[in-house]
């Protein structure tokens, strides 16, 4: 992932989809984990009004969000179509 590239993903320790959502994505490197209870001003700043939810943003722009669950191919493919639309790193240079 590059630098430009932010990935944050908001759980809580009572969400079993959260817990879920954490053993998919285990070992995939570059996420950010906002637990949204001991940390609810970064939820409130990215309106998280539910979880989990994981939020791609470029160059500190948000560019996608997913909420609830997904497989790590899913995610792959996201993350490959955030990094190919030339338009979406052009709009936020």
């Amino acid at each position: 992932m590059t630098n430009d590239l932010e990935v944050l993903k908001f759980s809580a320790s009572w969400c079993r989809p959260c817990r879920t959502l954490a053993q998919i994505l285990e070992g995939v490197e570059g996420i950010t984990s906002v637990d949204i209870d001991s940390q609810p001003d970064i939820a409130r700043e990215h309106n998280v009004r539910s979880v989990p939810l994981i939020l791609f943003k470029v160059k500190g722009k948000e560019v996608y969000r997913h909420v609830g669950l997904l497989s790590k191919t899913e995610y792959e493919k996201i993350i490959t179509e955030i990094h190919s639309s030339k338009e979406l790193w052009e709009k936020n240079n």
